[in-house]
C-alpha cells in the first residue's frame, strides 16, 4: 500500500497545534497565562508534545489521498536534520510511496553531539537586514534534558563554545558560504538517494526565496579575491533540483491568525496548505 513520508521541521510536524499542547492549569483547573508560565519557569517539553500533530498539513494531505502518513519531521531541524531523517527512514520507503520534503530556513546552525541537539543560531546573510539568536537551554525545545551529571558551569562552558564556534566558523562571510554551498550539496545527494528507492519525491520549501539566490548573497559578503573566478564547480551548472518555493505562501500567510499562543501556522493554514499542495501535486 501507498505511504506518504514527509521530512521537514517545526512546520511539517505541525508544532503548537492543539492535540501537541498540554494546557497547563492552576490549582482550580484554569489554564495559566503565559505570563504566568513564564513566571513559574515551567519547561517548554512540558507543554509541547515531541510528536507530530494529526492537524498539520501531512495528515491533513494523506486523508485526502485516502493513504497512511508517517510524518519523520522534527522542530528545529536544519538542513542536514532534515537530510538525517531522510537518511534514516530511507530503508521503509518503498517503490510506490510518496515522499515530499519540506526545506527548512537554509540559515539555520546546528552542532551535534549524542546527548544533544543544539540550534545555536539563525543568521540571515543579507546587508539590509541582519540576524542571529543565542537562546540558553534550547535543548528543552527538543524535549532533552542535560545529563545529571553536568553543572551550571559546565553548561555554560559548552554554551560559550557554541557561541564562539559558531561565530568563528559558521558566522563569518567564508562559513556562511561555505555552508551554504554545501547545503546544496546536502540536498542534491538526499533527492539522490531519495530517488533510489523508487519512490515519488517532491521538494518543498518554508522559504520564498530560492536557495541559489541565498548562495549569490551569500558570495557578494565575500572578499573579492574569493568571489570569482569559479575554482570550484559553479553551481549554476550542476545544481538543477526542482524546489517549489511558492507554495509555502499559502501556509505562511499572514491574513490569517496564527495558532494560539504561537508564531507558527495554525489549522487553517495547515489545512488550506494540504489543499493547495493536492491540487497541486495529485490531481490531473
Amino acid at each position: 500500500m501507498t505511504t506518504l513520508h514527509t521530512f521537514g521541521c517545526s512546520i511539517t510536524q505541525g508544532f503548537a497545534l492543539p492535540d501537541v499542547v498540554r494546557p497547563v492549569l492552576d490549582h482550580a483547573g484554569v489554564p495559566l497565562t503565559n505570563e504566568q508560565i513564564e513566571a513559574q519557569a515551567i519547561p517548554w517539553s512540558d507543554i509541547h508534545v515531541y510528536e507530530p500533530s494529526s492537524y498539520a498539513w501531512p495528515q491533513v494531505l494523506a486523508d485526502q489521498l485516502g493513504i497512511p502518513v508517517v510524518n519523520h519531521a522534527r522542530r528545529g531541524a536544519c538542513f542536514k536534520q532534515i537530510s538525517r531523517q531522510c537518511a534514516v527512514a530511507a530503508p521503509m520507503i518503498k517503490p510506490d510511496d510518496v515522499v515530499i520534503v519540506m526545506w527548512t530556513y537554509m540559515s539555520r546552525v546546528s552542532l551535534q553531539w549524542p546527548a544533544r541537539t543544539a540550534v545555536p543560531f539563525c543568521n540571515v546573510v543579507n546587508a539590509g537586514w541582519g540576524w542571529r539568536t543565542v537562546i540558553l537551554g534550547f535543548n528543552k525545545l527538543f524535549g532533552l534534558e542535560r545529563a545529571a551529571s553536568t553543572t551550571d558551569e559546565t553548561e555554560q562552558q559548552i554554551q560559550r563554545y557554541i557561541e564562539d564556534s559558531t561565530t568563528n566558523t559558521y558566522l563569518n562571510p567564508m562559513g556562511i558560504y561555505d555552508r551554504y554551498y554545501n547545503s546544496l550539496v546536502l540536498q542534491a545527494m538526499t533527492d539522490g538517494f531519495l530517488r533510489n528507492t523508487g519512490a515519488r519525491v517532491i521538494h518543498l520549501s518554508v522559504e520564498t526565496e530560492p536557495i541559489l539566490a541565498q548562495l549569490e548573497i551569500a558570495r557578494s559578503e565575500l572578499d573579492p579575491t574569493l568571489r570569482e573566478p569559479y575554482n570550484i564547480p559553479d553551481p549554476e551548472s550542476w545544481y538543477k533540483l526542482r524546489v517549489d518555493y511558492d507554495s509555502c505562501f499559502e501556509i505562511l500567510d499572514p491574513s490569517i491568525p496564527p495558532a494560539e499562543n504561537d508564531m507558527h501556522p495554525s489549522v487553517t493554514h495547515h489545512k488550506n496548505f494540504a489543499n493547495l499542495i493536492y491540487k497541486r501535486y495529485f490531481t490531473k
